[in-house]
């Protein structure tokens, strides 16, 4: 049988994967549907240990599913006005946290 959501213990999972991010800047945002976001993260250095830049797509569908990706999918050729405000707020910011409230899935 096919998962189509994430349940609780899925998100307190995907939360301990997700932690390895913190401190990591967003350095864009893209939008593949309505509801599905690509956030494509960066080492705030820019470089790793290993003289390698580090970027992680954080690919996110609202109510559906959220984890990183190694694909790079399509992008609209114009981005939404949600997508754009996004842009505005979160772009150069810096993930401080990720934790999930309770045993909600949000």
């Amino acid at each position: 049988m096919v998962k189509v959501r994430m349940n609780t213990a899925d998100v307190a999972a995907e939360v301990k994967c997700l932690r390895r991010l913190i401190g990591m800047r967003c350095s864009n945002v893209y939008d593949l549907s309505p509801k599905t976001y690509v956030f494509k993260l960066m080492n705030s250095s820019g470089v790793t240990e290993s003289g390698e830049s580090e970027k992680v797509l954080l690919l996110m569908e609202s109510g559906v599913r959220l984890h990183t990706t190694a694909y790079v999918r399509d992008k609209s050729n114009t981005p939404s006005g949600f997508t754009l405000k996004l842009r505005k707020h979160i772009r150069t910011r810096r993930l401080e946290d990720v934790r999930q409230l309770g045993y909600d899935r949000v």
